[in-house]
């Protein structure tokens, strides 16, 4: 293990240390728990964009309508937006 040094705002220190002292556990594993939720949080993140991405891989691969559809979505939005693409 390393050492390392954080600093945390009053309210941050005044209730970690109520924590250990409810739950029987020192200040350093709560934090160490912390990092550790932090950090699986962000791998999570990461992998559900790749996953994302491998599923929308190929997607409309078999269509032949691709024009046609952009054109209807474009046009939809165009009427939700108006304000952003001005009154027709």
């Amino acid at each position: 293990m390393r050492k390392v040094q954080v600093f945390l705002r009053d309210d941050q220190k005044t209730a970690l240390k109520r924590l250990a002292a409810r739950t029987g556990r020192r200040q350093s594993d709560l934090i160490r728990s912390g990092v550790d939720l932090v950090l699986e949080n962000d791998q999570h993140k990461n992998e559900g964009w790749r996953e994302a991405t491998r599923a929308a891989a190929g997607l409309w691969r078999d269509r032949d309508d691709i024009e046609a559809a952009s054109k209807n979505l474009r046009d939809a939005a165009k009427k939700r937006f108006k304000s952003v693409y001005g009154a027709e």
